[in-house]
């Protein structure tokens, strides 16, 4: 078998869709995650390379890790797809094969991946398409002018695989002549090097739109369920106050197991309810010996949990209710520690903070109180 190296375009800014694509979670995986398991389970890779922009490179460093066996190696995107297909081609010299997929095209199957792979090797360069099965037509003026055969119609996909060398000579040739191609095959065809086509299936969708994100749950059978959770404890004195793993300065803490951290017991209790798998007293009762340990590691539990009962995180909603001192300033730190403890992107936590003008348990400072509401798919 030569030395393939996969290279896996994770770098596009996502505009149609609002966020970043490789972070969406459909059917309780990372769209990311999901495509670089198929690049793992083809068996046809000696490294990966993971082309991504800077800012996101701790969080898809975290999903390859848990995902790869083979080795990989993260590379910065550039401005265009071209520009970071050859800032990936620096990172893979000495393969002999390259597979270049797009990350967004996370249903991909390890046999399509494998029979381009194998097509390659056999020709030289090979790609991933399905037939085109509507009718085409050409038009001029507003007018349809006539009907184009489909029969020699194919719609393009990913993975394209090529020799090594082929590939970055076309990229060399295309800096040269200035041309900015839309695909990898459109820089070998001006070679006039005849690429192979891999028949694909109609799953290999690429993920762009809402509309195929709600394809792509349609075709893991994901269900979205919601959990809440509440909590409340008293304040004392000689206690920290925790909350969101934040030490907030403050002259009474919360008492309570463990530190007490009444916002993090509140996402706990909202996600084991969303899963339908109890509550913080049955998985961690006052016996447990960990109850002494900060929040968040029981939080990390939680989130096994969850895993283990096939299910992905999409959203978590919180709110704390807590007369003084004001929280704002903490917020963010609570919020990247939950999404660290969590697995998650910070875009996927919420924490808000609210008083109830003197009224109530709160108002009266005896008490702090957090409510949350968890949003799980599998």
């Amino acid at each position: 078998m030569p030395n393939v190296c996969g290279i896996v375009l994770a770098a596009g800014a996502s505009t149609r869709l609002g966020e970043n694509k490789m972070f969406l979670r459909i059917g309780g995986k990372y769209v990311l995650e999901r495509t670089l398991e198929a690049f793992e389970e083809s068996g046809c890779f000696s490294r990966i390379v993971i082309v991504c922009q800077q800012k996101d490179q701790a969080e898809i460093q975290m999903i390859a890790q848990r995902v790869l066996q083979v080795p990989f190696v993260l590379a910065e995107g550039g401005g265009e797809r071209q520009y970071s297909v050859e800032n990936a081609l620096a990172a893979a010299k000495g393969s002999d094969l390259v597979a270049v997929h797009d990350g967004a095209r996370c249903f991909v199957s390890p046999q399509t991946v494998r029979l381009c792979v194998e097509k390659a090797i056999e020709t030289g360069a090979a790609a991933a398409g399905m037939p085109t099965q509507d009718t085409i037509k050409t038009i001029s003026g507003g007018c349809i002018t006539g009907t184009v055969d489909r029969e020699h119609l194919v719609n393009i996909q990913t993975p394209q695989v090529f020799s090594y060398m082929l590939l970055k000579r076309a990229h060399e040739q295309a800096r040269e002549d200035g041309f900015l191609g839309t695909d990898e095959c459109s820089l070998v065809e001006r070679l006039d090097i005849p690429v192979s086509f891999v028949e694909s299936d109609k799953h290999n969708i690429k993920i762009t739109t809402q509309e195929d994100v709600l394809y792509g749950r349609l075709i893991t059978g994901e269900k979205l369920r919601t959990g809440q959770g509440y909590d409340a404890h008293r304040l004392c004195e000689g206690r920290p106050l925790i909350l969101g793993g934040v030490h907030v300065p403050h002259t009474h803490g919360l008492f309570g197991h463990s530190d007490a951290d009444v916002l993090v017991h509140a996402i706990m209790d909202a996600l084991l309810g969303a899963a339908a798998a109890g509550d913080i007293g049955r998985h961690f009762p006052c016996t447990d010996e960990t109850l002494g340990a900060s929040s968040l590691y029981l939080l990390e539990r939680t989130q096994d949990i969850i895993v283990q009962k096939g299910f992905g995180i999409i959203n978590i909603d919180a709110t704390v209710v807590m007369e003084q001192p004001k929280l704002s300033p903490y917020i963010k730190q609570m919020r990247s520690n939950i999404a660290a403890a969590l697995g998650v992107s910070l875009e996927s936590i919420s924490v808000k903070a609210t008083t109830t003008e003197g009224m109530g348990f709160e108002g009266a400072l005896e008490g702090v109180s957090a409510m949350a509401v968890a949003t799980i798919s599998g």
